[in-house]
């Protein structure tokens, strides 16, 4: 019989976690980016790090713009910046990887000190940091996806809205929200790769049926000033 079962730990690559130093910098356009400052926001930062000579930064920012994109339209508490790492590039460079790659986010150049501080040794490297400063490191797109959607579903800085995650009551194979008929929210469900599964609108009161597989899924929930996440892990 399947089973559902809410998980309340963090995650495994929560075990590897380092804690970041702040930085200050201002990117291509002049305008000045603090790393604490959007934590303390309560933004996950995602730090990717590239050079224009980079083939492979070249060759996946389609997809990683694409995971951006995906987060701006869920209206997630993420920010990406991209960050040139060579210290023998300079604006100019990190302009023409911005413009070739139509990057929808802050770009950084000239920024090998923080890359140092981070310790990147390769490209693209991407790091994950929490608003409670922990950080992973990740060096394809794929995985850093995966560890955003961890970082909101074991909620680092408060996200969740404490009256509607009582609300929302998972059982064996449904999500049931518990409140007012008249009441609409979004309800998304999404595999760890970040490909959504269930995505539909529902009322108070509503109960959806879950046919999924066996794997571990982040929910979301959201009305229209509150929102909670959860995780679900499915056996069969």
């Amino acid at each position: 019989m399947r089973i559902l079962t809410i998980i309340f730990l963090a995650l495994s690559l929560g075990a590897n976690a380092q804690t970041a130093t702040n930085f200050n910098i201002d990117d291509v356009d002049g305008i000045n980016r603090d790393l604490f400052t959007e934590l303390d926001n309560g933004n996950i930062v995602v730090l990717k790090f590239f050079t224009d000579w980079c083939g492979i930064c070249h060759n996946t920012a389609d997809e990683v713009v694409d995971i951006y994109n995906g987060y701006q339209s869920n209206g997630d508490p993420v920010v990406f910046w991209a960050l040139n790492r060579d210290p023998n590039e300079n604006n100019t460079d990190a302009i023409s990887y911005r413009d070739s790659e139509s990057i929808p986010f802050p770009v950084i150049g000239e920024a090998s000190a923080v890359a140092a501080q981070f310790g990147v040794q390769y490209q693209p490297e991407y790091y994950i940091i929490r608003p409670d400063r922990s950080y992973v490191m990740q060096t394809n797109y794929s995985a850093m996806q995966l560890a955003v959607n961890e970082a909101l579903a074991t909620n680092p800085a408060g996200i969740n809205d404490a009256e509607l995650e009582s609300q929302l009551l998972v059982m064996e194979h449904a999500i049931l929200w518990n409140t007012e008929a008249s009441k609409t929210a979004e309800l998304q469900v999404v595999d760890m790769s970040g490909r959504i599964v269930v995505s539909k609108t529902i009322n108070g009161k509503e109960k959806v049926e879950l046919d999924l597989p066996s794997g571990v899924y982040v929910y979301t929930l959201k009305t229209e000033n509150k929102s909670t996440y959860g995780k679900i892990g499915v056996v069969n």
